[in-house]
């Protein structure tokens, strides 16, 4: 994998090139698959919401989605429980007691593989993962080149997933939210991009009296205590 893949994954203009860019630069890792997903909210939570990617292969699509085998995955379940990446292989399975698990995904090439999770603002998280049939190398300079690789990869996908799939509140939490008047967008806009209130108010030609009073505004509408999570929740609801 070179820095222009890393580029093409980040400058994907569309979810299908995204997918495409995705399995060259695992591909080049010497992965031949890869699987991620981008999700907002709890794992198995009602108001999950997400989406998947990858390179699945066709005959194990159903499995990869049942929800229920995914939730007693021990890859899944570390990569939940920890911030770091998961390596794992049969041994991974056995030592779950999820040996069936494995030996149902193994004919497919998911023998052995690497996990990352990242987090995003607005309680969304990154997921990435590569799997292959080839045992790994043992734990030094070539698993660590690997689970770098992936790292870096990952950082550029997140950025790029999170770009082209925009998740939403769900429709209940939308329609929950109070309007905003067109000053009080303005100035969390502007915020948004890291001004601050005087900087605002110039922008604006209000006085920063002003932009303080629709900020707080702002917070006391959206039923938070900071400046920083109005952004936050209004970036989740796509109002800016």
């Amino acid at each position: 994998m070179n820095y222009q893949q890393l580029i093409d994954v980040g400058m994907s203009a569309n979810f299908d090139s995204f997918e495409r860019q995705l399995v060259s630069a695992a591909g080049a890792m010497g992965f031949p698959i890869i699987s991620g997903a981008l999700m907002r909210g709890q794992l198995a939570s009602d108001g999950m919401a997400g989406r998947t990617f990858g390179n699945t292969p066709p005959g194990h699509v159903d499995a990869a989605r049942d929800l229920g085998d995914a939730l007693r995955d021990p890859v899944l379940e570390r990569l939940m429980a920890q911030p770091l990446p998961v390596v794992y292989d049969r041994q991974t399975y056995v030592e779950a007691g999820a040996s069936e698990l494995w030996e149902r995904q193994a004919p497919y090439g998911y023998k052995t593989g690497i996990a990352i999770k990242l987090y995003l603002p607005g309680d969304k998280t990154f997921l990435l993962g590569v799997d292959r049939e080839e045992s790994l190398p043992s734990p030094g300079e070539g698993l660590t080149q690997l689970v770098g690789g992936l790292q870096t990869l990952a950082s550029h996908a997140m950025v790029a997933a999170d770009r082209l799939v925009s998740l939403k509140l769900n429709e209940r939490e939308l329609a929950r939210l109070p309007k905003l008047t067109k000053r009080e967008m303005d100035v969390l806009t502007w915020t948004a991009q890291g001004k601050t209130a005087w900087e605002v108010s110039v922008i604006l030609g209000m006085s920063e009296k002003t932009v303080n009073f629709h900020l707080g505004n702002t917070m006391r509408k959206l039923g938070v205590s900071s400046k920083h999570q109005a952004v936050i929740k209004c970036l989740s609801a796509g109002l800016l």
